[in-house]
């Protein structure tokens, strides 16, 4: 399988990943989480298995079977922390 990764432009740790049937309905659906945000297409990436970071692919294949995406938020684009005062 071949997934289609979105992000949302105004809620960026938002994802949403896809397979080529369901890549129109996921286009033109409401899946971030402000209303008027969109999507923005990050690429078109093939099966990794375990090595894969950003999503679990099995779970991303259930849910794209179910309900024609997975929606997942990656919590990596947080901001970073101020260093604590005490560290150099």
């Amino acid at each position: 399988m071949e997934f289609h990764v979105f992000q949302c432009k105004l809620d960026k740790d938002y994802f949403v990943v896809t397979d080529e049937a369901h890549l129109n309905d996921v286009k033109t659906a409401k899946l971030c989480p402000t209303a008027e945000d969109k999507l923005e297409k990050v690429g078109t990436f093939g099966e990794m298995g375990k090595e894969r970071a950003a999503f679990d692919e099995e779970l991303a294949k259930r849910s794209i079977e179910h309900q024609g995406f997975y929606r997942f938020e990656a919590k990596s684009f947080d901001p970073v922390a101020q260093r604590p005062l005490a560290m150099p």
